[in-house]
């Protein structure tokens, strides 16, 4: 038989079911939110180290000038002290035709598909190793060329003539980021492939990996720097020295510092959701202080009246767990594939460790026992006295302040209006909880598409700042005379200029150039771009100093990315670059905000020249066109490559601006809808929350009711009165939810701009966010008044004078 307390526990939870299944729905939130973003941390974090690790990265790639590593020297370097592995590659920046438009393609030459050593690609299905003649294609690449195993692609190489090359299979790389987040095709190949595409190069990259580096890039670079020196002792000559950061994915940084916002984020909502707990634990203390007092007349301590409340509190816990645990698993493995394929990663163990479910169970229950503790504790030492002369809200002080007065002079729409504006100050610790748990949702909602806006703005900046609509790069150096002008002779074309592009770095204390990209040649890249003084192509804001503006002066403007990578640097600064290989000395003038770009150094056209003795020579073109609509400049794109190769250059690849605009907006989708599933997980919290908070003022003012109802006050017009009170509330966390989304935003877009752009996103405020918090805002106060309003509505006159 249980005994008398459990009793009572059980007979309050059944009398006012509602209330307890809203306090077990409000922690399952909570619990739901940890569970869900926590398990998808773990799985994924898990599977990225797993994936591409996998691959066996190699530290580092030592990049040979004209193709010459032969088996001989692949030998020889593989006895040099430190090597683990090591095996020759080439990568070949080639086109593929999808539909009547030319696209990059990476083309990746293997050495031994029978026996990768580094970088390794995984087989899906098809051939293995690719037959002569055929290549065998990443498996997101397919989405771009719009083909599949079986299919054909048109591909041409830097040196080659068009060829129609067959995919032979599928192969999987989590080395590289999704191609169609890049907008470029990735597909691998023999060297006798290469050959038959015209290639004459042979393996021209060395891809080392290092043995006891511990992760460490300087012994990395120590390691690379001795192999080089080996291999110039061969005769051979060292271009430079690609490191990768080790054993990180290319997106590993994004992704851990998005997932840990998020997990902040979700352990708040069930903070949030264990005030309410503790607010409504209040409430039916509040409402059972009588009872508290009889249970002390008769012998009770304040010890065993609090356990009774925290038993009632654990059992809400215990239900909620049960509630929130398994869903948290499904809304876990969708975020895990939603994210998964952003990052090209195969799942190749799903689970979520079954110590994210005991975290889930600690926190559900510690979190809001912790916040329950004080006001239980506080409430189970009231004296006999005190709960037997109890009567609701006491009206000891209020009313008498100056604040209070104010509120009673106020005649703003009616007696009706003022009289719920004072209620609702009555308990101010609780009216700041509830505006807490509405502004909190509210903040969170309105940061999700402040940020969503912010993130628009910034990629219109690509589009505000560059003043070209297609950007055209050459494999070899070619005469621009003729070129610029058959170029501006195509009707449509509104200007066009010569630049020239190369790979650089900062030049160190080193014997190599010394760069950290990663294989696929984008992530972590630095170039130079010889610009004509008077540009019309380009407008960048200036960060600090000036813009180019003399020809022949060996000044340079660096772009934020730049900076990111050497942020000592200051204007008026030397700096030491690299022209393929040789050192070049500038003085910075200046730094740029330069939205879509890697890092880049902009040198005037004359002085690069001098450098590379390219005078006379472009590798690159930019042009503007009239009509800047998609398909106007598909069209005279077709043309100018049309020109272009009837004057005997050869296209690397052809760049439209919203191609770039379209790689980089791919990146946003995820994050943005999680941000608003937190935000709505926030949001239902906060209406609880109301819901709570109104019930709780009806049982404290129940005597008060009862005497408006005597002096003439109808059910309708309290019920008005409870409705009013809540939108009151509802109103006043606006601001609050306004102001906070502020700072929110900054501290959000401060982040996530940061790891897309090197830069803070602009703050942006977007009025259609505001607009529809306001509108759930309403709602939810008018759904979360009308129990509490059709309850206050029903007590009669004898009930409510009654009230013990």
């Amino acid at each position: 038989m249980l005994r008398p307390r459990f009793i009572k526990v059980i007979r309050d939870l059944k009398t006012d079911f509602t209330k307890s299944g809203l306090l077990v729905l409000a922690i399952a939130i909570g619990v739901f939110g940890i569970g869900s973003i926590l398990g998808a941390y773990v799985v994924l974090t898990r599977e990225m180290a797993r994936n591409y690790l996998g691959t066996e990265p190699a530290s580092s790639t030592i990049k040979i000038e004209n193709g010459a590593i032969d088996q001989s020297l692949l030998d020889g370097a593989r006895k040099i002290p430190g090597v683990l592995q090591l095996e020759r590659h080439a990568t070949i920046l080639a086109r593929m035709k999808v539909g009547g438009d030319w696209h990059p393609l990476l083309l990746f030459v293997i050495d031994n598909f029978d026996d990768m050593k580094t970088n390794k690609v995984a087989k899906i299905s098809g051939a293995w190793p690719p037959p002569p003649g055929t290549m065998l294609v990443e498996r997101t690449a397919l989405r771009i060329m719009k083909s599949e195993e079986g299919g054909s692609i048109i591909i041409r190489t830097p040196h080659g003539e068009q060829k129609l090359v067959p995919i032979s299979g599928i192969v999987h790389d989590p080395g590289l980021a999704p191609a169609w987040q890049e907008q470029t095709g990735y597909a691998y190949i023999t060297l006798p492939t290469l050959r038959w595409l015209g290639e004459e190069q042979g393996f021209d990259e060395l891809r080392v990996l290092v043995a006891n580096s511990g992760g460490s890039l300087k012994s990395i670079e120590e390691k690379s720097n001795i192999i080089a020196d080996w291999i110039e002792a061969q005769g051979q000559k060292v271009h430079e020295i690609q490191v990768p950061p080790p054993q990180r994915h290319p997106h590993q940084g994004q992704m851990n510092a998005v997932l840990t916002l998020f997990v902040v984020f979700s352990f708040m909502t069930l903070i949030l959701s264990a005030i309410l707990v503790s607010t409504s634990l209040s409430t039916l203390m509040t409402k059972q202080i009588r009872e508290i007092g009889v249970m002390k007349a008769i012998g009770a301590n304040s010890f065993q009246i609090s356990s009774l409340y925290l038993l009632m509190l654990l059992i809400i816990c215990a239900f909620a767990i049960v509630l929130g645990i398994p869903p948290s698993k499904i809304s876990a493995g969708i975020l895990v594939n939603q994210i998964s394929g952003l990052l090209n990663l195969n799942l190749f163990d799903a689970s979520i460790p079954y110590w994210v479910s005991a975290v889930q169970a600690m926190a559900g229950i510690l979190i809001p026992i912790s916040a329950a503790a004080l006001p239980v504790f506080r409430g189970s030492r009231i004296t006999v006295q005190e709960a037997l002369s109890n009567y609701g809200v006491s009206q000891k002080n209020f009313g008498q302040g100056r604040f209070e007065s104010f509120l009673a002079r106020l005649r703003i729409f009616g007696d009706l209006f003022t009289l719920s504006l004072r209620n609702i100050f009555r308990k101010r610790s609780r009216l700041v909880l509830t505006l807490g748990l509405l502004a909190a949702g509210g903040a969170l909602f309105m940061t999700a598409l402040n940020i969503s806006k912010a993130w628009d703005k910034s990629l219109q900046k690509i589009d505000k700042y560059r003043h070209y609509d297609l950007e055209v790069r050459l494999n070899e150096a070619f005469p621009s005379g003729d070129l610029l002008s058959r170029v501006r002779n195509i009707p449509g074309v509104k200007g066009v200029e010569a630049w020239e592009n190369s790979p650089t770095s900062f030049m160190k204390e080193a014997r190599y150039d010394i760069v950290h990209s990663y294989p696929d040649k984008g992530h972590g890249s630095f170039v130079m771009l010889a610009v004509p003084p008077a540009t019309q192509m380009v407008n960048f804001p200036m960060l600090d100093g000036r813009w180019l503006d003399s020809d022949n002066v060996n000044e340079v403007v660096l772009n934020h990315m730049a900076l990111a990578q050497a942020p000592h640097y200051k204007v008026a600064d030397l700096v030491s670059l690299s022209i393929d290989g040789r050192l070049s000395e500038w003085k910075i003038i200046g730094f740029v905000e330069d939205l879509g770009s890697p890092a880049t150094a902009y040198v005037s056209s004359s002085a690069y020249a001098r450098f590379s003795n390219t005078e006379g020579l472009t590798n690159m073109l930019r042009v503007s066109l009239s009509t800047r609509d998609r398909d106007t400049i598909l069209n005279k794109t077709r043309e100018i490559e049309e020109v272009i190769e009837k004057e005997g250059a050869s296209i690397s690849m052809t760049m439209p601006l919203s191609l770039l605009r379209s790689a980089i907006a791919e990146h946003m989708g995820v994050l943005v809808r999680s941000l608003l599933a937190m935000a709505f997980l926030m949001a239902a919290v906060g209406v609880l929350g109301l819901m709570s908070t109104m019930s709780m003022n009806i049982f404290e003012r129940t005597r008060e009711l009862g005497v408006m109802r005597a002096i003439g006050a109808t059910p309708q017009a309290i019920g008005q009165l409870v409705v009013i009170e809540g939108l009151i509330i509802g109103v006043l966390s606006l601001v609050f939810a306004f102001i906070f989304s502020l700072l929110l935003s900054a501290f959000i877009g401060n982040l996530i701009g940061n790891m897309s752009f090197r830069t803070p996103l602009p703050l942006s405020i977007a009025p259609l966010a505001f607009l529809i918090w306001t509108g759930l805002v309403f709602l939810g106060s008018i759904l979360a008044t009308t129990y509490p309003a059709w309850r206050a509505g029903r007590i009669t006159t004898r009930e409510a004078l009654s009230y013990q």
